[in-house]
């Protein structure tokens, strides 16, 4: 290769130069294939700037052009469309609209690309303005993020209830958002969101307690209503729950007082009460009808339904129980189905059987595994 070995190194910064100034140019979002060459561009262009600035002074000059040039890249066009489409595709974000393009990286890429930008900016030396760019622009989608959470404290009074289908679905955004301005390296603004999703949750479960304490104290049409609604979303409501449970962990690990109940603690516990005390009640109900015909007997098939949601959610529970030491009575539960379906069972071999009875009869078969009969 001809020319001297300064010559080769002002061939080498400008051939990276071409790669990174070429990414992004063309298109208002980026590829995979665009995130992993930036990366490692900026990378190799890091490391060639700090070899050449230590060993050829003399081409210091096209050193500091390379470095003007992709700053000025980074600035004018790179950093504004990553940070635009970091705030489109981010789930917690005030403009997400669930649409990548066909080809479109994910936010995470995104957000390690920020990170790469910070990392490039470290080494080569500050550049005060594009990294105090990026933390504003970050700090504006946090800020968003945690107002779109605590949105979902506007509850007025306790006989509202929470969506938890959505509140399941929010607090998996919000996760995804905590992770995302981690990698981005904003972890400030990470924690944020993380304390907000967590204080959500915990008033979620607060409510949902409530709410089953209505149906325990007054079991009319409308408190079955509301709990009904809270156990359908049994997979969500699962959710919220276990993120109580996480944050709570955290809060113990950052010294909470071991003999003290956390906040979120304190709720579970009255969510398990409330929940037991509304198991009870729907059994005792379910006893009292369960041949019945006519409205009463089309309550209990309800009923039955509803044990089953709630059955699945203690028993998913039981290990995050136990480390509050609470135990649920998954025994006298398991009694008390198979002693209906016996007479269930009984009734079947008679006259009187019906299609509800054995309808009756496969809901409670369906609820039995559940509780590990």
């Amino acid at each position: 290769m001809g020319g001297t070995r300064a010559d080769r190194t002002r061939a080498s910064i400008d051939a990276i130069d071409r790669q990174i100034l070429r990414i992004g140019a063309e298109r208002a979002w980026l590829s995979g294939d665009d995130v992993a060459r930036l990366s490692a561009m900026l990378g190799v262009h890091s490391a060639a700037v700090r070899n050449a600035r230590s060993d050829m002074l003399t081409i210091r000059g096209p050193i500091w052009r390379s470095m003007e040039a992709v700053s000025k890249h980074l600035v004018d066009r790179l950093c504004p469309l990553v940070l635009d489409r970091f705030d489109a595709l981010l789930p917690a974000g005030d403009k997400h609209h669930g649409h990548r393009q066909p080809g479109e990286t994910s936010v995470i890429d995104y957000a390690e690309t920020v990170a790469a930008v910070f990392a490039w900016e470290t080494s080569v030396g500050k550049h005060v303005l594009l990294r105090a760019a990026i933390k504003k622009r970050l700090a504006r989608v946090a800020a968003a993020c945690v107002v779109r959470i605590e949105s979902h404290l506007g509850f007025e009074n306790d006989a509202d209830i929470p969506d938890f289908r959505r509140l399941g679905r929010e607090i998996l955004r919000a996760e995804v958002a905590e992770w995302a301005f981690r990698l981005a390296g904003a972890p400030e603004h990470s924690e944020a969101i993380a304390l907000r999703a967590g204080r959500v949750a915990r008033q979620s479960v607060t409510w949902a307690a409530r709410v089953f304490e209505r149906f325990r104290r007054d079991p009319d049409e409308l408190s079955h209503f509301d709990a009904v609604a809270t156990v359908a979303a049994v997979d969500e409501l699962l959710l919220v729950i276990l993120h109580v449970h996480e944050s709570d962990q955290v809060e113990r690990e950052a010294g909470s007082h071991p003999f003290v109940l956390t906040i979120g603690e304190q709720a579970l516990q009255d969510f398990v009460a409330g929940l037991s005390h509304m198991t009870a009640r729907y059994l005792q109900i379910a006893e009292q009808n369960l041949l019945e015909g006519g409205a009463p007997g089309a309550f209990v098939m309800s009923v039955l339904q509803v044990l089953e949601r709630v059955l699945r959610v203690e028993r998913v529970l039981q290990p995050v129980l136990a480390t509050l030491g609470i135990e649920l009575d998954h025994a006298a539960t398991v009694k008390r189905m198979l002693a209906m379906r016996s007479r269930l069972l009984a009734v079947l071999g008679t006259p009187r059987a019906s299609r509800d009875h054995a309808a009756r009869l496969e809901a409670i078969d369906r609820a039995l595994p559940v509780v590990g009969s």
